[in-house]
């Protein structure tokens, strides 16, 4: 008769309960498994189930929690309003689930200022409730306002329908309260001088630290908003009357792009009203006082008459949300359609939207074995669309055509000059991808940001960034310079070149409203150039035109350095480990793969290597 073996704790198991008994101090321990099941899940029902579940009493006691998780080596994966799109929270058994909803408490509103302090929690429909009665609000608007969390706002670099005018979240950020992983408190703030930090933060998918405590922008409420619809044969016709209407330096609060799949999708759910004989869609949102609507808007009706088969408008807010309705509801009708899907996000330049949209229909094409139909709908203005595609539960060939689809989605989209998100994340979901988006040069140098922030490794695990490659070179300088940022060591090495090259190319794309420009060119022959193209870009000043733009980036103190973060959009760099060329962001206007490296080289001073090229943000002169 065999003797039954007694289970013998693990490493990990034994770990986690001698956290839980230090931990309760400053928050409710949970091991109950239906709650960390249910907890463990995002909205699409992605995750895992953890060893634990640490509601902390406030905000307070995160501290001490990080500094117990370090001290004991547990993992620590942080929870919001799990509204993510990526698998971006992975719990296991190993596992802390950090529960932060508790923290929902709005601490100030600062009207005359227009600025507000949140704790981490807060809903990001509360804020806005909270901030409506004073005639503001907080400009991200992802259509999970309603779940999404404005801290998860902020470590997704959340964007939503109106960030074509308003931008994104990293542009309403002034400042967080973080938590680093050992334990250790940081601020990170618009107006700090030297490098970017709180721009690599943002966006960093809880991998870098937990936020406690975050002070955003505000804006006022429109005075008045209208809606148009224009309805086109075909795809180009949209693009091209998207860009005719930008290019005549209206700048409309928001561009939604909805395709004949999208439209037929959505009509089996609902009567939309939306024209079934379009190839295309486009909703625009027009703001601003009375007299600039009226102005505005009869410039977009008058461009849209030139192309689309259909123009529809909407004045009131009944007839504006029957227009949006459709558009809005579109996840909604996905959940409730009973047939398997994935919700695709990439971005690419907002020219060449066509291109993508007709790759995306070659793709279904190849693929109807398996699939049903992809539906694209997106924010048309920033060119970041959102491949839906469906397919029948049932189908065993489904699993393998839809890995397929995707594959060729994200390949289509990069060879467009586009990215792999533009708005969802990495998470889980899309570390596959990073290295057909980044070099190994590239992906090394954000390892090292990670490193440099968590050297335990204990924040967020398995989210982002790939297995390491042997292809990765050594940039342990480049992360030794970010440790310096970090900790505050702000001695510049003066001999560190600013520029590499001597690139004077000048290259305006006014269909993206984007500028690429080399890192030696003279701020007078750039400010020329603009002219002669009636366009401006906000980071060039008026003064100092001797300067080079490469010499701007990486000096620029006060607000120089304020007008260059909210305009910058990539850079070609090199990194300081023996001058590797890298790029970091591109012409798309939303990018949220990886970390954001290229706030480093604000303000670096050479400290993380050298720029080679810029790309901006430009605007049409009126």
């Amino acid at each position: 008769m065999s003797t039954p073996t007694k289970h013998r704790p693990t490493p990990d198991s034994v770990a986690i309960s001698r956290f839980a008994t230090a931990a309760a101090a400053h928050g409710d321990v949970t091991t109950d498994e239906g709650v960390l099941i249910e907890r463990g899940r995002d909205y699409w029902g992605v995750g895992g189930v953890a060893g634990l579940l640490l509601r902390p009493h406030g905000r307070d006691d995160i501290a001490a929690i990080m500094r117990l998780a370090a001290e004991h080596g547990v993992a620590i994966v942080p929870r919001g309003g799990a509204s993510n799109c990526s698998g971006g929270m992975m719990p296991a058994a190993g596992r802390v689930l950090l529960d932060l909803t508790g923290l929902n408490q709005i601490l100030d509103i600062d009207v005359d200022n227009r600025r507000a302090r949140v704790e981490a929690g807060v809903i990001n429909s509360d804020l806005q409730a909270a901030l409506a009665p004073h005639g503001l609000c907080f400009s991200p608007d992802p259509v999970s306002a309603h779940l999404a969390t404005v801290a998860g706002n902020i470590i997704e670099n959340a964007g939503g329908p109106h960030a074509l005018k308003y931008g994104v979240t990293y542009n309403h950020v002034l400042s967080v309260n973080v938590v680093l992983p050992d334990g250790s408190t940081a601020t990170f703030s618009a107006d700090d001088e030297g490098p970017d930090l709180l721009g690599v933060f943002i966006g960093s998918e809880g991998t870098l630290g937990i936020i406690t405590e975050a002070t955003v922008a505000l804006r006022p409420i429109a005075d008045v908003t209208h809606s148009l619809m224009g309805a086109f044969a075909s795809a180009r016709q949209a693009a091209d009357t998207i860009a005719a209407v930008i290019a005549t330096g209206v700048v409309p609060a928001a561009v939604e792009w909805l395709d004949r799949a999208g439209i037929a999708g959505l009509q089996q759910f609902y009567d939309t009203g939306y024209p079934l004989d379009a190839d295309s869609i486009v909703l625009i949102d027009i703001d601003g006082t009375a007299a600039e609507v009226a102005r505005d808007q009869k410039i977009v009706q008058r461009v849209l008459g030139e192309k689309a088969t259909e123009v529809r408008v909407a004045e009131d807010e009944k007839d504006r949300a029957a227009l949006w309705y459709g558009r809005l509801n579109a996840p909604n009708s996905v959940v409730q359609s009973g047939k398997g899907f994935f919700i695709g996000d990439v971005t690419v330049p907002r020219d060449r939207m066509p291109q993508m949209q007709e790759a995306i229909q070659g793709i279904v094409a190849r693929h109807t074995d398996g699939l049903l139909f992809i539906a694209v709908c997106g924010h048309a203005g920033d060119g970041d669309l959102h491949p839906t595609t469906f397919y029948d539960k049932d189908n065993p060939l489904a699993a393998s055509a839809l890995d397929a689809a995707n594959n060729e989605i994200i390949e289509a989209a990069l060879a467009l000059g586009g990215t792999i998100t533009g708005e969802h994340g990495v998470g889980t979901e899309k570390i596959q991808f990073m290295t057909k988006r980044f070099t190994p040069v590239e992906i090394a140098a954000q390892r090292s940001i990670k490193k440099a922030f968590d050297p335990a490794g204990l924040l967020n695990p398995g989210i982002m960034l790939p297995e390491p490659s042997p292809d990765e070179p050594d940039t342990s300088a480049f992360g030794a310079a970010v440790r310096d940022a970090l900790t505050g060591n702000t001695s510049f090495d003066l001999r560190a070149p600013l520029i590499a090259g001597d690139n004077t190319d000048i290259t305006i794309n006014l269909g993206n409203l984007s500028l690429v420009v080399g890192a030696a060119t003279t701020l007078d022959a750039l400010k020329g150039h603009l002219r002669e193209h009636g366009v401006s870009c906000a980071a060039v000043p008026d003064t100092g035109g001797e300067r080079t733009i490469g010499e701007l980036v990486a000096t620029a103190t006060g607000s120089e350095r304020d007008h260059i973060r909210h305009a910058l959009l990539g850079a070609g760099v090199t990194i300081v480990d023996g001058q590797m060329r890298a790029r970091f962001g591109a012409e798309t206007m939303k990018d949220v793969a990886g970390y954001d490296t290229k706030r480093l080289y604000i303000s670096g001073r050479g400290a993380f290597g050298a720029l080679e090229t810029l790309i901006f943000k430009i605007v049409v002169e009126r």
